[in-house]
Formats: structure tokens, sequence, C-alpha cells
């Protein structure tokens, strides 16, 4: 519960989940007052930071804090409000999947115009990703986790990902949906169901069982 010297937040993006979602996960999770503005689009660009979405902003006594840019802002977030762990080689593990990912989805949207080597770099990357999530959440005792007993960041990263890529595929890029549909392992799947069963995240999830109704 937030009191009056407690900060509150801001947080600019599209009504989308896109990079946004791990974002709007850790802001819910933390417990904190928040509230999400969607800016008029290009109307509003020039305002924002580095002219891109998107934007947190920290409300304080002594000032507001503006960042910029999704990788630092979850991770802000993570770091502050301890949803990644203190350890710094375990901390490093979650940020290096993360970004790790995001590769695949950068990749993604060059892939589905049918750019060969890029198709070529998409196989490669679904390949190896699929080896080190079942590495991880095996090496974890398969709890649905990817480190210890409780939720992290990288486990909200994760779901974000899925959220936003399953749907995508389905309708931009099919030829490229059933390489992701193949990433949800069971393992993976007891992750998506641990995140959504987390009571703090139940409202803000409760939209969501649309997006993974094939795992029902």
């Amino acid at each position: 519960m937030s009191t009056s010297t407690a900060p509150s937040y801001v947080f600019k993006y599209f009504a989308l989940s896109g990079l946004g979602e791990t974002s709007r996960l850790l802001l819910t999770m933390a417990n904190v007052e928040w509230i999400e503005e969607n800016p008029e689009w290009p109307q509003e660009k020039s305002s924002q930071p580095f002219g891109r979405l998107p934007v947190l902003i920290e409300k304080n006594p002594d000032g507001d804090f503006v960042l910029s840019e999704s990788g630092t802002i979850e991770r802000y977030l993570a770091r502050k409000y301890k949803l990644i762990p203190e350890d710094l080689k375990e901390a490093a593990r979650q940020e290096q999947l993360r970004d790790q990912m995001c590769d695949v989805i950068t990749n993604y949207f060059i892939a589905k115009t049918g750019e060969k080597e890029a198709k070529t770099r998409h196989d490669e990357l679904i390949k190896k990703l699929k080896e080190v999530l079942a590495n991880a959440l095996k090496n974890n005792g398969s709890n649905g986790r990817f480190l210890g007993d409780k939720l992290t960041y990288i486990d909200l990263y994760i779901y974000s990902f899925f959220k936003f890529l399953i749907p995508h595929t389905k309708t931009d890029a099919p030829q490229l949906a059933d390489d992701f549909v193949g990433l949800i392992t069971p393992d993976v799947a007891k992750l998506i169901a641990t995140v959504r069963e987390e009571p703090r995240l139940q409202a803000c999830l409760a939209e969501d069982n649309k997006h993974f109704s094939f795992l029902n």
C-alpha cells in the first residue's frame, strides 16, 4: 500500500501489449499507485524524451523522474521493488534471457516479410530459445517459475512475450505462428498459468484468456 511519501507513476504507451506489458505487470505486482496514458501519436511524439514510447514518469515530492526505453523501465522497477534477484549473477541471467527474447521479437518483424537471411536467423533463435527455456525451468524443478518459488521479473517478461506474439503471429504472420506456439512446452505453459494465477495480477489479466485459450 502506498503512502504519502511513496512515489506514484504515470506510464505512457500505446493501447496494446507490445513493449509495455511487462512494465504494467511490474507496476501491478509492486502494488504502487499508477495510471496509464495513451498519447496521441504522432502528435505527441516530439514531447517524449527520445520521441518514442514507453515512457515512465515517477512522481516524487521533490520532482518527477522520467525514464524511456522499455528495458530500462523494466529493470528500474524490478530492482526498486525487489522483483529481480539481488544476487548479481542471478539478475544477469534474467536480463540475458530478456535481451535474447527481445532479439527474437526484433528479428521476427523482419522474418515475417519473407527475407531469407532473417528467416534463417529466426529458426536459429527459436531453436536456442526453446533449449534455454527448457533447461532453466527444468533446473528450477518445473515449478512454473524461472528462479526459486516466487515470481520474478523474467517470469513476467516471458508471459508478456507470449501474450504479444501468439495473437500477433496468427494474424500477421501465420507462417511463423507454429514456431512460437511450439515454444510453449508443458513447463512454459505452467509458468504462464502461474503468472495468471498470481493474486496481485488477477484484475489486470482478466481478459487474457483469449490469448491462451489453446492451452485450456
